[in-house]
Parts: C-alpha cells; sequence; structure tokens
C-alpha cells in the first residue's frame, strides 16, 4: 500500500487534461497497452510484438500514458550494443472526473471512497486507494 494514498488517486476537473485522460481512454491502442502492462513489466519492443503495432505507433501512446501517469518506466536496462531499454509497468490508479471550477476536498474523496469500499468490497480496496480497474 502506498504511503500517500493521493499517489494512486488522480482528480480531475472538466479540462484540457481531462479531454486528454478521455482521448487515452478511448484509444484502443492504449487500452491494449494498458492491460498488457497491467498483468506484467514489459519493453517497448515487446509490447510492439505482443499487439502486432509498429514501434513508433507505440511510442506514441507510450508517451501519451506516461505523461497522463498510467504507465511509469519500472526499470532501465541495457542491451549487449549498450541501447537503453525501459521496462514499462501500469499504475493503479483511480481515476474522478470532476465538473465545476472548485479545487476538490482531496480528504473528502478519500472518505467517499473509503465509504463506498465498505459497501462494496468485492470490487475494490480503498484502504490504499486501489481499485481493480475494469479495463
Amino acid at each position: 500500500m502506498p504511503e500517500n494514498p493521493e499517489e494512486n488517486l488522480l482528480v480531475l476537473q472538466l479540462s484540457e487534461d481531462s479531454r486528454k485522460i478521455a482521448r487515452l481512454l478511448s484509444n484502443e491502442t492504449s487500452i491494449r497497452i494498458l492491460k498488457l502492462l497491467y498483468r506484467r513489466s514489459m519493453s517497448a519492443a515487446d509490447i510492439a510484438d505482443e499487439l502486432k503495432v509498429r514501434l513508433n505507433t507505440l511510442k506514441y501512446n507510450l508517451d501519451s500514458l506516461l505523461e497522463a501517469g498510467l504507465i511509469r518506466v519500472r526499470q532501465v536496462k541495457w542491451s549487449r550494443k549498450g541501447r537503453e531499454i525501459k521496462i514499462y509497468e501500469a499504475v493503479e490508479k483511480v481515476i474522478i472526473l470532476l465538473p465545476g471550477k472548485k479545487s476538490p476536498d482531496m480528504s473528502l474523496i478519500l472518505t467517499m471512497l473509503r465509504q463506498h469500499s465498505l459497501k462494496n468490497p468485492e470490487g475494490s480496496d480503498i484502504s490504499g486507494v486501489y481499485c481493480e480497474p475494469g479495463i
């Protein structure tokens, strides 16, 4: 469990950032990448092979997912030729979209999520603000 539960919580107000996340989550390649990385950490080349997509298409999607905080670089390895190989993994994150312009009260949101998990224990465990992704 993370020390700071807010790290696994992404609260978006209606904005350009929320539109970017919505576009990512409606992109089939991004969803397929997230599904793969949720199961195991992989390099870009391994993901491209598994999904049968071109590396440059994959790179675009990986960069977008990294920027959104939905994946991260777990480690960096070096090939025999001295090239950097990044190993990616999915980030377990709860995403909440809030309409309006006021800054959200994070403690209130965390409390609500914990209360929800008590009512619906099979779908989520919010003690560490973790929810089983519905991907």
